[in-house]
């Protein structure tokens, strides 16, 4: 009996231990885990950051343009208010602003006139692009005129070139050209067959003549900005009206007009013009279509829009 009491005292020491060796076991896990999982969440402020991704651009961030600063507004009411009440006759006027594609000043912008020769602007711009397409090749003689396609439709801007703008007109086709002009060129409102239009359509294909987006051939371009700009006097002089009216700008110019010699007056006179001023590197689209308007009145004109440019 004794023996069997001593072993089973010894039995209960050993399991004893055992139990109070699992618990200081546990005990040591449990604060390991505590410890760990105070370390994982202990204050920011005392923990080393995370290392941050780098900042990406979405595609359609990269994509979006850079905002344009638009050039100053230049306002010509004043200017063009001021002119149609110091002439008689009838009169239109329309000034464009090419830089923030705006109109900047205008009268009476509805109302349709014979174009005179104005017409030529939409058969010389319709030539250069069938030319640069391919269509026609500029060596080409044009018709009986005795000179090349291309010499016509330089001509036909230079000098106004009535038989060279005429067989031009005639090789495109006079219906086919009003098909042109309104659903190519996005010029509804004109009836070139008949001769009518007005500033706001003249605007419009001088618009297109500045961008000249279906013309890319550099020399095409040269010859095209050159008839505009350098008009020699023949038997007339092609920039009498507006041109001769600024000191400080490039004028790139058409005129359409129609003298009457018996009554001593200009019946027409229309002035359409690109003006650049280089300095202030501007560009302006200037269109005037009058009657019985003398072309010293137009140049006039001229010089108050480079007056009032000056003061900006």
């Amino acid at each position: 009996m004794v023996l069997k009491e001593a072993y089973r005292r010894k039995t209960v020491r050993k399991k004893t231990k055992r139990i109070v060796s699992l618990i200081l076991l546990g005990l040591i896990v449990f604060g390991a885990v505590v410890g760990i999982l105070y370390l994982l969440n202990k204050h920011p402020d005392s923990a080393e950051p995370l290392p941050q991704p780098e900042e990406t651009s979405s595609p359609d961030e990269e994509n979006v343009p850079e905002e344009v600063t638009l050039p100053e507004k230049i306002d010509f009411q004043s200017v063009i208010d001021a002119w149609v009440q110091s002439v008689g006759g009838n009169k239109s006027v329309l000034i464009y602003d090419l830089e923030r594609n705006e109109a900047v000043g205008e009268y009476n912008i509805a109302e349709n006139y014979n174009t005179a020769s104005l017409y030529k602007l939409f058969v010389v711009y319709e030539g250069y692009k069938r030319v640069q397409n391919g269509i026609w090749r500029g060596d080409d003689p044009a018709g009986n005129t005795g000179y090349t396609i291309s010499k016509c439709l330089d001509l036909a801007i230079r000098e106004s070139h009535s038989p060279c703008a005429e067989t031009l007109w005639a090789m495109i086709g006079h219906g086919e050209l009003d098909n042109i002009i309104k659903n190519e060129f996005n010029i509804p409102n004109s009836d070139i067959s008949h001769l009518t239009s007005n500033v706001s359509d003249i605007m419009k294909i001088l618009k297109i003549f500045y961008e000249h987006t279906e013309i890319s051939d550099e020399g095409l371009v040269s010859q095209m900005k050159d008839s505009f700009l350098n008009q020699p006097i023949t038997t007339y002089n092609w920039r009498q009206g507006l041109p001769s009216g600024f000191s400080k700008a490039n004028v790139y110019n058409k005129v359409g007009w129609d003298y009457n010699p018996n009554g001593n007056y200009w019946n027409i006179y229309h002035d359409a013009a690109i003006v650049e001023f280089p300095e202030l590197d501007r560009h302006f689209i200037v269109v005037v279509m009058t009657n019985r308007i003398p072309f010293e009145q137009i140049k006039a004109l001229g010089t108050e829009i480079e007056n009032q440019v000056n003061k900006y």
